[in-house]
């Protein structure tokens, strides 16, 4: 499953931590509607090229107007008034500096991989912990019949 999708199966306290990494200047719905092609990209090279840089901010504005063609298909104005204004302020930001879009992209997708290791690391300690907990319930249980067969 890619990293957006597992970061939402996460707990609330950790899905808190990820909308702290969004504002205005990159927008968590960019994330989500180009979530897949977000992920493919080696973002951390754009930080040392700025032409692959640029070239990845115009790819980003393509993505965008493909979503906003999904959108129009659907009707959704809404959503299309959203993503108009989203590029727009996009190209206000980051035209003459791509390799700052890079890099917040690139810093996002580095702290997501931080907050899902330590979500899911905290469940699976959770996940032992109740382990335990049943097991040694067991043994109780265990123990009450015995002394039950024992009256």
């Amino acid at each position: 499953m890619a990293q957006w999708g597992q970061l939402q199966q996460l707990d609330c306290k950790y899905l808190e931590q990820v909308d702290q990494l969004y504002d205005d200047s990159f927008p968590m719905d960019i994330r989500q509607y180009l979530s897949k092609w977000i992920e493919s990209i080696d973002w951390d090279t754009g930080l040392c090229q700025e032409s692959l840089a640029t070239v990845r901010f115009h790819e980003l504005l393509s993505q965008l107007d493909d979503q906003q063609s999904r959108f129009t298909l659907d009707n959704n104005f809404l959503l299309q008034h959203n993503i108009r204004k989203i590029k727009r302020n996009l190209q206000d930001r980051f035209q003459q500096e791509p390799i700052l879009m890079a890099g917040i992209i690139a810093s996002n997708l580095r702290e997501e991989r931080q907050i899902l290791e330590r979500g899911q690391s905290s469940e699976s300690e959770g996940e032992g912990v109740a382990s335990a907990m049943v097991v040694e319930k067991l043994k109780l249980d265990k123990k009450v019949a015995a002394m039950k067969n024992l009256i």
